[in-house]
């Protein structure tokens, strides 16, 4: 029994914590939920720098793109690409601070109901 409310009173412990994080912590957390027209693209873009990660996990009813890019002058680059995915996650901490956009595309001829959370993160 006495294990029993050792556990408890770690649970309640951890949630007090919780409760008590800055809210700049809240933020950095993004959650998206969109359905894609066919022929469509959802975009997120955010500033990131070499001292950040950003983690993401989304899902999909159908098969969809998914890129990392930034542009450079008037071309686009592509740090990441994920083609023809239900499901997905990672991690992405880039080489140099600029603004980056994760792009959801949905390349067939009906809608597509998607669900993404970001988490911007100090490394």
């Amino acid at each position: 029994m006495k294990a029993g409310l050792s556990v408890l009173g770690s649970l309640l412990g951890m949630s007090c914590t919780l409760l008590a994080m800055p809210l700049f912590a809240q933020e950095n957390i993004r959650v998206v939920t969109r359905t894609l027209p066919s022929s469509s693209a959802h975009k997120e873009c955010f500033a990131l720098n070499e001292n950040q990660v950003v983690r993401y996990w989304y899902r999909a009813d159908a098969l969809i793109d998914f890129n990392i890019q930034y542009v450079e002058g008037k071309k686009t680059i592509f740090e990441l690409r994920r083609d023809r995915q239900a499901l997905g996650s990672g991690g992405f901490t880039p080489k140099v601070a600029r603004d980056y956009c994760m792009v959801w595309t949905n390349a067939f001829n009906k809608p597509v109901l998607f669900r993404v959370e970001l988490a911007r993160l100090a490394r």
